[in-house]
C-alpha cells in the first residue's frame, strides 16, 4: 500500500516564501513522499531593492523580475488569492476568478 504524500503548503511568493520553497526542495530532493506547494497572487518574484534603479532608468524592469516557477522548479504553484485558511481541517481555499472556480488545497504542514 502506497503512502500518501505529505503536503507542505507555502502561503506567499515573496523573498521568504521563495527561499523556503528552495530550501525544502533541496532538503527533500530525493524524497518522493513530500509535495511542496506555493500559493501566491503573483507568478513572479520582484526584486524590490532595485526598484530605484528601474525608476531612474539605469536598468529595465525585466532585470528585476523572475518567474517563481523558474526559481522553484519542483514546487507546484497556484496563482491566486487566499479566501480562507482552516487550521482544524488543514485546508486552504482560494478565490475563484471569472471562469475559474475556487480551489481547495489540503495540507499537512502550512508555512505562513
Amino acid at each position: 500500500m502506497a503512502k500518501n504524500k505529505k503536503k507542505v503548503v507555502i502561503l506567499g511568493g515573496g523573498f521568504a516564501g521563495v527561499e523556503c520553497a528552495r530550501q525544502l526542495e533541496s532538503s527533500f530532493k530525493n524524497n518522493s513522499e513530500v509535495e511542496i506547494i506555493m500559493i501566491s497572487e503573483d507568478n513572479f518574484l520582484l526584486f524590490t531593492p532595485m526598484l530605484p534603479q528601474v525608476a531612474s532608468g539605469i536598468i529595465e524592469t525585466r532585470h528585476i523580475v523572475m518567474p517563481i516557477r523558474a526559481i522553484c522548479k519542483k514546487t507546484k504553484f497556484y496563482e491566486g488569492r487566499i479566501k480562507n485558511v482552516d487550521p482544524f481541517g488543514k485546508l486552504v481555499t482560494l478565490w475563484g476568478t471569472g471562469e475559474k472556480r475556487g480551489v481547495s488545497i489540503y495540507y499537512d504542514y502550512l508555512v505562513v
